[in-house]
């Protein structure tokens, strides 16, 4: 290939710093149901959990989900964590500040796809979280999508001449391998589709803007959300799709090594 590698940990400080809060203002608009990913993630938590750990938490949307809970919020970027509710502390998903076996679930709403190296980051999970507790997380999907979707997502990345990126690829098909190793037992994985309602060219711009494209100049961002607001206008509202899968799993032992 012709094309540079990302420089994965530069594009996400600087998208993340230029517009903080960007996922997870497309995510809490997004429905299934009657629910956002945010509270389908939060309902694998259980009742009795009492110390939760939401790891990559963005301005904290699983923080508001369990309001009441007691929640710490982490993440290595100020101008992200800056907007989370409740106790939060600035840090590497790889140097987690806590004691061993301190908490009863780990959450991470659609952060594994970014954090690096995967497999580091679940050992770093297992050891802070105590023997029998949950690791909660969603994270981007292929499907399950109608022909419909098909199509929209299609004209969308034709016209973007890109698809959304992220640095362990696409769905993490080694996910469940590499949560064994890490010390877990997967209890489920589960997929549901979202739809995120465009009626204005601000919404547009809103999905536009989430998306991590690094490389894709601005002039084609722009092209796109004008793409997509037409066709909302001439339909009354456009559906977007956004396949989520989520998947727990418990920590049962002592993390493998990993060579």
């Amino acid at each position: 290939m012709s094309e540079n590698p990302v420089d994965w940990p530069q594009y996400l400080r600087e998208f993340h710093t230029a517009t903080p809060g960007s996922t997870e203002a497309l995510l809490s608009r997004a429905v299934a149901g009657d629910h956002t990913p945010y509270r389908w993630l939060v309902r694998a938590v259980s009742g009795e959990a009492r110390r939760v750990l939401d790891l990559a938490c963005g301005n904290g949307p699983v923080a508001r989900e369990l309001y009441g809970r007691w929640v710490v919020g982490v993440d290595n970027n100020p101008a992200q964590l800056a907007g989370a509710p409740g106790p939060k502390i600035q840090a590497d998903a790889l140097h987690l500040p806590f004691a061993n076996e301190v908490f009863d679930v780990v959450t991470c709403s659609m952060g594994l796809m970014v954090l690096q190296p995967l497999p580091d980051v679940l050992a770093e999970a297992a050891r802070v979280l105590r023997r029998g507790g949950v690791l909660a997380a969603i994270v981007p999907a292929v499907r399950p999508l109608r022909r419909g979707d098909i199509r929209t997502l299609s004209g969308l990345t034709t016209r973007l001449r890109s698809t959304p990126q992220f640095p362990a690829g696409g769905e993490i098909t080694e996910l469940k391998d590499q949560l064994h190793h890490a010390g877990f037992d997967v209890m489920e994985s589960q997929r549901e589709r979202y739809v995120y309602m465009i009626r204005s060219r601000d919404d547009a711009m809103r999905l536009v803007n989430a998306l991590y494209l690094p490389g894709t100049p601005d002039v084609r961002r722009d092209t796109a959300a004008g793409w997509l607001a037409d066709r909302a206008e001439s339909k009354d509202g456009l559906e977007v799709a956004i396949p989520i899968r989520r998947i727990t799993a418990m920590r049962t032992k002592v993390a493998l090594t990993i060579s």
